[in-house]
């Protein structure tokens, strides 16, 4: 064996070994790869440099069990989405695994609801769990969840308040209210596209969300009734639905649409039905549309400013405090950004 050979090894890389390689302590490397190198103790930039050029070289693996049984952390940011259809979702995960990178978190999504269940049994450094304001029993589990584990519980609710935890709150319902009444100045009859939740189709026209356009819509002396269109989950769903609706008798000429990527959906519909939007079909949407989703004009829509970001300033935030915290209420407010599928304002 040549002298600029290194000997095959016999078992993995120790952090003894990044350590001296780097000229090190071991307490400093370790602080440098265990997502805790924002900390003071890891030393200056050119410290952590070295730290993590001696990890590459030696093919250093972290043991994420025993940094998680030793600080109650995983080195994650986990993000209960439940949903992965809606483009929402997407850009807030590509804003979280960009900025949590930067501190050595992972970025996890959990597709389905049962993040009580892996939550309870995960090492997370700090988890965002959406979806609590539809299911009655899901308030009580983020409290007990927030009680039980070290990880840094960010709460999407309308409804709870900080317990040990932190609260988003960005509610629609007064948006809701707002883009039905910018449509109806110029129309007789505003519609809501709307997904189906659960098993009864009709069960969707109870949430919050729904509500608060049927309500306005009474107000305004419409028959609500006749106003909600549901469709099944999906944007597949929603273009299907959208082509019959508006090539039918019944073609609508103002829609709300309860997401961004059903609002995306009936905008291809209506130019696949040669639709001229706004002109023949003015279309709102209650939600962030990324911009990087809007490929045929954008979408006028109603949400928050820099929401991605502000957003994942309080996950990776949380993911990097330590010690108890009582928990913060995070508002965001919802504003109207006009895009090319409304007729009233220009474009910003």
């Amino acid at each position: 064996m040549s002298s600029g050979q290194r000997a095959p090894r016999r078992g993995p890389v120790t952090l003894a070994e990044v350590a001296r390689t780097a000229g090190v302590s071991p307490a400093t490397a370790s602080f440098v790869l265990s997502g805790r190198g924002s900390a003071r103790s890891s030393g200056s930039p050119e410290t952590k440099a070295k730290v993590r050029a001696a990890a590459e070289e030696l093919g250093y693996v972290p043991n994420r069990n025993a940094q998680a049984m030793r600080t109650g952390r995983g080195g994650g940011i986990v993000l209960a989405l439940g949903d992965l259809a809606d483009p929402w979702g997407v850009q807030l995960t590509n804003q979280v695994a960009a900025d949590a990178l930067e501190h050595d978190f992972s970025t996890l999504v959990l597709a389905d609801e049962r993040w009580f269940e892996y939550l309870s049994s995960a090492s997370a450094d700090a988890a965002l769990v959406t979806s609590i304001d539809r299911s009655p029993g899901a308030p009580d589990r983020v409290r007990r969840l927030a009680a039980s584990v070290q990880s840094g519980i960010v709460a999407f609710s309308g409804i709870m308040e900080p317990e040990g935890f932190d609260v988003i709150s960005s509610t629609p319902y007064r948006a809701m209210r707002e883009a039905f009444l910018r449509l109806r100045a110029r129309h007789d009859r505003v519609h809501l596209l709307v997904q189906r939740i659960g098993a009864a189709p009709e069960a969707v026209l109870s949430h919050p969300r729904a509500a608060a356009f049927l309500d306005t819509a009474r107000e305004a002396g419409d028959d609500p009734s006749t106003l909600a269109r549901i469709i099944e989950p999906g944007g597949l769903a929603a273009y299907t639905s959208g082509q019959e609706w508006l090539t039918g008798p019944d073609r609508p000429e103002a829609v709300v649409c309860f997401t961004g990527y059903q609002a995306l959906s009936l905008q291809m519909a209506g130019m696949q039905a040669g639709l001229r939007l706004p002109e023949d079909l003015e279309i709102i949407a209650i939600g962030d549309v990324p911009l990087e989703s809007q490929y045929f004009g954008s979408i006028s829509y109603y949400g928050v400013d820099r929401v991605f970001h502000r957003y994942s300033e309080v996950l990776v935030g949380s993911a990097l405090r330590r010690g108890d915290h009582p928990g913060t209420l995070h508002t965001f407010e919802w504003e109207f950004f006009p895009g090319s599928t409304t007729l009233d304002e220009e474009p910003r």
